[in-house]
């Protein structure tokens, strides 16, 4: 394909419906050349030539260098090396003809001379000042650097020898390396890089006018938020729990939105004034150590120590010895007496991190320790009296590992007396834009950058993507942009490549079992108005295995409004609803519907399995389950490979059983 052969539509998708046009991912805009001389006038009259010549230069370098990338994209880089001058003729800017080209890529030197016809630039310029003694095409000497800068990998710039708008019949441009410039390259520097100097008394009164108006936004935004908060609090009185927590959590910078997070605030803050046990769940990133350390603080435990320790990080001869303590001589390495946790945060609050890591021997002794309020040390025959405030976290499914044999079910009865759930991120992404400002401010302070705002094409896909680190993964990512970005902008391409390349998330269009799943949940509940009864039917669950996924993807509807008892979901009018769900729903439901989870999961799985050619460990990612769970899910289904006629890896099939 020659450049000639690339026409408007094989580049740019038009959306009338939409209003809208593309080039690959990033979004055009059609504007009349008269437009474009009024905003050259008003650049040149209100802030000088030379901030204006640098800001369209700018302008031009950032969009010749985004064009060539997304062409790359859409038609490849062979395509795109050489598509720049149509390109630039399709928008309308001018014609380009190319007289001299000494190729650069990947080679020591480069050398181009184009002539442009026609160009807006100049003819604007001609129409709004006249002709003049100096170039006036500088947006397209940025276009034609940022193109061909991206195109080769190295800092390229061109220079206007002739134009149009002094009089000269056409413009003319010289394009070379940084290298190749000799001493002239400083000053083509000054002319268009970005500078720290005011240019005239406008322009610093122009950042001055930004400053106070970015600051008047923030305040704004935050007062807003208070807002909202207040409203989501609905009578609550300012000395409540839950409004404490609230303040206690905006002081800590943790971002609390939506009706899931201020349900999970407003809990914690209830049950942190009983001395009960209390177990948090939520995948990992979600907040549960912040959710912790609230309900410490709030709790009449408050001013004794809050102890904590990661059941995953240690072994279990270890653990044991951290939990319990030992005394001399009770094994090897063992010179001295050592106090346990049990006994250090005797008045305090025990943390058990990641309590589903437990080995079942160690979760024996936990057990007998939870029921007697007593300890022994390792190695020694003496009990000792503890009474720590016991707070467990988990991110798996105990009762998944309770049925796996993994985790005892009466430990789990022990730790289940008041249980938290953290929603992760994806099912709460209109806490994000507030997210990435407070970790982009602490990002700056930390990095000493001065990053003050992201591109509308990076908040979209930070909005878009699925998050499975959740919040930490989410502040460490806004860290490495703020570190990475070239300007006061965080763009599309400082994002991680998952991220700047990841499609966007949609529970209505993607193969993810847990997506489609609550999808299907939900509509089951809607159907059955509330049902649960008639939902779990309808899905061919149990109900007790229905309450368990509607509170894992935080489909327990409140009613705070109409007067019942808030935190109730929706369900028939029988009170077994109070009830645990082991006791309250325990009769299985096997007739097939239309909405059934078994059946729509096991046509998911084999969708991705014939999409995935076979190929395990492609389809377990589409479906963002990990391997060995498809494995066991295809042979409960009846889903297996067999190998063809072939013999080969590529004459796999995928049979099922009737």
């Amino acid at each position: 394909m020659s450049s000639e052969e690339l026409h408007t539509f094989g580049l740019l998708e038009f959306r009338p419906e939409d209003g809208t046009i593309y080039l690959k991912d990033a979004r055009m805009v059609a504007c009349s050349s008269a437009a474009f001389g009024i905003l050259r006038k008003q650049l040149i009259q209100n802030f000088g030539v030379d901030a204006a010549r640098r800001a369209l230069w700018q302008i031009g370098y950032s969009q010749g260098y985004r064009d060539y990338l997304s062409v790359k994209q859409v038609l490849g880089k062979e395509v795109a090396d050489y598509a720049g001058t149509r390109l630039y003729a399709i928008m309308g800017l001018g014609r380009v003809e190319v007289i001299l080209d000494v190729e650069g890529n990947g080679s020591a030197r480069f050398r181009m001379e184009t002539i442009v016809r026609n160009s807006v630039e100049a003819e604007e310029h001609l129409a709004m000042f006249g002709k003049g003694e100096d170039s006036a095409c500088w947006q397209t000497q940025g276009y034609a650097s940022g193109y061909e800068g991206a195109r080769i990998g190295r800092e390229v710039y061109f220079k206007e020898l002739m134009c149009k708008g002094r009089g000269d019949p056409y413009c003319r441009f010289l394009a070379q390396d940084a290298a190749d410039w000799g001493d002239e390259i400083e000053t083509l520097r000054k002319l268009y890089s970005p500078t720290d100097k005011p240019d005239s008394v406008a322009l610093e009164a122009l950042r001055a006018e930004l400053r106070r108006l970015h600051e008047l936004a923030r305040k704004q935004r935050r007062a807003l938020d208070r807002c909202r908060e207040r409203t989501l609090k609905g009578d609550l009185d300012d000395d409540s729990p839950a409004a404490q927590a609230l303040d206690l959590a905006e002081k800590a910078h943790f971002i609390v939105r939506g009706k899931e997070m201020m349900e999970a605030i407003g809990q914690a803050a209830c049950v942190a004034r009983l001395d009960t046990t209390v177990l948090v769940c939520g995948e990992t990133g979600t907040g549960k150590e912040f959710l912790v350390n609230l309900i410490h603080r709030q709790s009449s435990r408050a001013k004794t120590p809050l102890v904590s320790v990661n059941c995953a990080a240690l072994t279990e001869t270890l653990l044991e010895s951290e939990l319990f303590g030992h005394v001399r001589g009770a094994f090897t390495g063992a010179v001295g007496d050592k106090v346990g946790l049990f006994e250090v945060a005797s008045e305090g609050t025990l943390f058990l991190d990641e309590i589903g890591e437990m080995l079942p021997s160690l979760q024996a002794k936990l057990l007998r320790t939870l029921e007697s309020g007593e300890i022994r040390r390792v190695g020694s025959n003496k009990t000792i009296k503890v009474s720590p405030r016991i707070i467990a976290a988990t991110n798996c499914d105990l009762l998944a590992e309770i049925e796996a044999g993994k985790f005892r079910r009466d430990l789990f009865f022990r730790l289940n007396s008041f249980v938290l759930h953290l929603p992760p991120l994806r099912e709460r992404r209109d806490s994000i834009p507030l997210m990435v400002w407070e970790f982009l401010q602490n990002s700056n302070e930390k990095f000493g950058k001065r990053v003050t705002s992201v591109a509308p094409d990076a908040m979209a896909l930070l909005m878009s993507y699925a998050w499975p680190g959740n919040v930490r993964e989410l502040k460490h990512v806004i860290e490495r942009a703020a570190l990475v970005a070239h300007g006061d902008t965080i763009e599309a391409w400082d994002l991680p490549q998952e991220i700047a390349f990841s499609k966007r998330v949609d529970e209505d269009h993607t193969l993810n079992v847990k997506s489609n799943e609550r999808r299907l949940i939900r509509l089951a509940l809607e159907q059955a108005h509330g049902n649960r009864q008639a939902a779990a039917k309808a899905l061919n669950i149990s109900l007790s295995t229905l309450w368990r996924k509607m509170k894992v993807y935080g489909l327990s509807e409140r009613r705070g409004s109409t007067g019942t008892v808030p935190g109730r979901a929706i369900d028939d009018t029988s009170e077994a609803r109070d009830l645990p769900p082991e006791i309250a729903f325990s009769k299985r439901v096997d007739e097939d519907h239309t909405l059934n989870v078994k059946s729509n999961e096991r046509r998911l799985i084999r969708l991705a399995l014939e999409q995935a050619h076979g190929n395990r460990q492609a389809a377990a990612k589409t479906l963002n389950m990990s391997l060995s769970t498809l494995w066991r899910k295809m042979k409960v289904y009846g889903l297996f490979e067999r190998r063809g006629s072939t013999g080969t890896a590529s004459g796999r099939a995928i049979a099922s059983r009737s």
